[in-house]
């Protein structure tokens, strides 16, 4: 059986028509494993119908690294770690400003694309910039498309680990 055995009527009452939720009404049910598949369903379907709303046609996605820095914040961390740190923070900080030109590339790109969308003719819903809504990469996209004052979508991802 499944972990939701515990949550059966008690034995020594008939169920009634209405003493079990319906399962899309049941958050126990909808947070078991057996109900996986729904989530990962409405993890697509969810998102397609917002589209759908807003006349989304197409969208570029953008994923990568949560921990990449703008080059300017990378800056600032170079020089406080020379200035106060260790050897392991030296490092580290000349790590992320050299890391730090991919959010500077995501940036450019997605401003570049997003300036492309917004001249094509016939529709203003073309090839959005869609990312996962978090930080590094994701938000370097977002910086992008907003300084072309464009639209752009964070679909609120999460990772078991961040």
């Amino acid at each position: 059986m499944t972990d939701r055995d515990d949550r059966q009527p008690d034995d020594r009452t008939e169920p009634t028509r209405n003493s079990l939720p319906k399962a899309y009404r049941d958050l126990d049910f909808l947070n078991s494993a057996d109900a996986r598949p729904l989530r990962i369903l409405s993890e697509h379907l969810g998102p397609d119908a917002r589209f759908e709303d807003h006349r989304i046609n197409d969208t570029i996605v953008f994923f990568g690294s949560a921990r990449l820095q703008p080059r300017d914040v990378a800056v600032k961390a170079m020089e406080a770690a020379r200035g106060h740190g260790g050897p392991l923070e030296i490092a580290k900080a000349e790590r992320d400003l050299a890391m730090s030109r991919y959010y500077e590339q995501a940036r450019e790109l997605a401003f570049r694309l997003t300036e492309w969308s917004k001249g094509l003719e016939g529709t203003r819903r073309r090839f959005v910039v869609c990312t996962g809504g978090g930080p590094g990469v994701m938000e370097a996209a977002n910086r992008g498309a907003s300084e072309a004052r464009g639209i752009y979508i964070g679909l609120n991802m999460s990772l078991p680990l961040e």
